[in-house]
């Protein structure tokens, strides 16, 4: 991957860490984030959160969506309970986000896939009717999951511990941006948003290879009329730059 330019639109830290990466292989990474993450931080917001957590005993499944949840729960977790209730499935959708549990001191396990359709198919042997299940995520995040479980008789709850914005850009942040050769776009909200803006600041980017998660989100890219959509079946680092190596290597054999 020397020289090629990759856009990366992860959310802050993951950012930084992706852009690390691709430093390492010879790339040229170029950071423009498409979510912010803003974790819930006023102290009536921070005391429901951890009135909710003194009840973490009563669940049989905590399902992780993200590094940042896994983040920012396992700090509120170690204030409420100084040794993890026992009994409990903890489960992170995707290995990143259930390697940052690990390292965090939680004994989270991972599905295969690395999104919630591959949670939900992953689970289909467990017995979910009656099961408590608490799904920690941003405001708002991955409603499919929840409608999932409960179709299969579980009790969901949600632990809510951030809000995902769009970060403010301008003509003139496109107008000195280098164009990339690739694009990775690690959900539909960042794909979302990236759209907006490209559509109005930066046309010619929707002619850019553009490399997204899973097959729901290609299919919503085309929908967006991007004219190059390469799923990477997967959100993490590795899945992303070995289908671009794929790529590159196609293109390099025509």
């Amino acid at each position: 991957m020397q020289g090629v330019k990759v856009l990366v639109t992860r959310p802050e830290p993951e950012n930084a860490l992706t852009c690390q990466a691709l430093t390492a292989l010879g790339a040229t990474p170029i950071s423009l984030p498409m979510l912010e993450i803003r974790p819930l931080s006023s102290n009536a917001e921070l005391s429901a959160l951890r009135s909710q957590l003194y009840n973490l005993d009563l669940y049989q499944f905590v399902i992780f969506v993200s590094k940042n949840a896994a983040r920012l729960a396992a700090e509120l977790i170690d204030e409420c309970w100084p040794m993890l209730p026992v009994g409990m499935h903890w489960l992170g959708i995707g290995q990143g986000t259930t390697e940052t549990l690990k390292d965090l001191n939680i004994p989270a396990l991972s599905n295969p896939g690395n999104n919630t359709e591959a949670m939900l198919d992953w689970l289909k042997p467990a017995k979910m009717r009656d099961q408590r299940v608490l799904i920690v995520r941003g405001v708002g995040g991955r409603p499919d999951l929840a409608k999932g479980l409960e179709e299969r008789g579980a009790i969901v709850d949600h632990l809510e511990l951030y809000k995902r914005l769009t970060p403010e850009y301008t003509a003139q942040t496109f107008l000195f941006l280098e164009h990339p050769d690739v694009i990775w776009a690690t959900s539909g909200e960042s794909l979302a948003n990236l759209t907006t803006y490209v559509d109005q600041f930066a046309p010619n980017f929707k002619s850019t290879a553009l490399f997204v998660p899973s097959e729901r989100v290609a299919q919503r890219a085309k929908s967006l009329h991007w004219n190059t959509v390469i799923c990477a079946h997967g959100a993490d680092d590795q899945c992303l730059i070995a289908a671009t190596k794929q790529h590159l290597g196609r293109k390099h054999d025509r």
